[in-house]
């Protein structure tokens, strides 16, 4: 609770004077619980305190020890569940399922579901998991229509914690997009049907108008691969008129990771407010860590260094470094539209990758509310705790537009919102077509 209390920019936000009283009650509650709690209560009652600050960045995460393996299967084992036999599944729906939506749907391979009906709605049930955090039998979501156009989706995360959402179900699809989930069935199936994996970074060029570029992930290890991707098409791109930037389910990462992005959606200076840094000695610790990584490009190093720098002189304080004003050398003729395909699932550092192409005149977002994940930010890594079975990771800084102007659990809206039963990258491109032409409409 210290280290929240000393090292965490959105404490003295959150925790105001007039919020002190029922902080430190609620604080003393689950404190006098934990004095009798084991190992497994305990995780429960962490879990209860961190998420009295609301920050999705602020998460407690198990240590990657081997007597953690037994601790997980007892927090877990309790969760709802009922055996399924894959096998006979199979022959069950070999002929024909009896509901459209059932059937085996995989996440990238990591884990296989089966969608069987339920009541009013269908449950997704683990069939193959991770053996660690999800088990055969366990239910990952649940599904429950409303008898119009919207599901109420219940999806359980990695702590099988819910997240509650309404969401879009195309009964008949072969893809099913559960916020930052992207699933993909995988039996019974069509003959000869192909389709790439919802989940997986690529570049098309669909037709003469129209390419789409596939970033699901800003996390550090793909920076390279998002760069030869760009790179490798980037005559490609700059010669068809309207790019699609589908960063659908993209939970973040490293802003590093889009920097090849942003020459292609630009039209005029850039302008971002430094963040807010906390100079506890802990945090710059962190961050001195952090340049010692072997990933970490030793050509973006000077800035943090600087940071550094300046963090120790305004020793437990605040440090914001300047505005950063980001210009290029030139504004490309094509793409001449850009949009920017965004969900529930869009989060953290792909959050101030929205905030940035929404300063651009080519850029138009559509789709669905982003997860407002972002007012505090710069996790940097995760920190030890006093019980050695845990990690807690903290953010370090906040944008400089809070308290005033605050994104989480609001999120950053779309300037499109695409309706319910279209196909989200159909009727974007035919949205930026229907601009071309009103464009040369008017001009004549």
């Amino acid at each position: 609770m210290a280290k929240v209390e000393h090292n965490y920019p959105g404490y003295p936000i959150k925790i105001t004077t007039e919020k002190e009283a029922a902080y430190k009650q609620f604080t003393d509650s689950l404190r006098n619980v934990a004095d009798t709690a084991n190992a497994v209560t305990c995780f429960s009652l962490l879990q209860s305190w961190t998420g009295y600050f609301k920050d999705r960045h602020l998460a407690l995460v198990f240590k990657d020890i081997p007597e953690n393996k037994e601790l997980i299967d007892q927090i877990f084992s309790n969760t709802e569940s009922f055996p399924l036999s894959r096998d006979s599944l199979v022959r069950k729906w070999a002929v024909a399922p009896d509901y459209p939506l059932e059937g085996i749907w995989t996440l990238s391979g990591m884990y296989d579901v089966a969608v069987i009906k339920k009541d009013h709605g269908y449950s997704g049930v683990i069939l193959k998991g991770d053996n660690k955090y999800w088990k055969p039998g366990q239910v990952k979501f649940k599904l429950q229509t409303d008898g119009k156009e919207t599901w109420k989706a219940v999806q359980y995360n990695q702590y099988h914690m819910p997240d509650t959402f309404t969401t879009y179900v195309d009964e008949k699809a072969f893809i099913m997009d559960l916020k930052s989930y992207k699933w993909e069935k995988i039996f019974p199936g069509r003959p000869g049907q192909k389709s790439i994996p919802a989940d997986s970074f690529y570049f098309s060029k669909t037709d003469s108008n129209n390419a789409i570029l596939r970033l699901p992930s800003f996390e550090l290890s793909y920076k390279s691969l998002i760069d030869s991707l760009i790179t490798n098409n980037l005559h490609t791109i700059t010669h068809t008129p309207h790019l699609i930037v589908d960063i659908r389910g993209n939970y973040g990462g490293y802003n590093l990771c889009f920097e090849k992005l942003l020459p292609l959606l630009y039209t005029n200076p850039v302008i971002t407010q430094g963040p807010v840094v906390k100079a506890t000695a802990e945090n710059i610790q962190l961050y001195e860590i952090m340049l010692k990584s072997p990933i970490f490009p030793d050509d973006k190093k000077a800035p943090f260094v600087k940071m550094i720098k300046n963090l120790k002189k305004n020793k437990n304080g605040y440090y914001q470094p300047p505005a950063d004003t980001t210009t290029f050398p030139q504004v490309y003729a094509q793409p001449e539209k850009v949009g920017f395909l965004m969900d529930e699932g869009c989060a953290s550092a792909t959050e101030l990758l929205i905030l940035d192409a929404k300063q651009s005149k080519k850029v138009t977002l559509f789709g669905k509310r982003s997860a407002g994940i972002v007012d505090y930010l710069n996790l940097v890594a995760p920190r030890s705790l006093s019980c050695s079975r845990f990690l807690l990771w903290i953010p370090t800084a906040r944008l400089a537009t809070v308290p005033q102007h605050p994104i989480d659990n609001t999120g950053i809206l779309p300037d499109v919102e695409i309706p319910p039963h279209e196909n989200w990258i159909n009727y974007a491109q035919q949205y930026l077509e229907n601009l071309d032409i009103k464009i040369v409409n008017s001009s004549k």
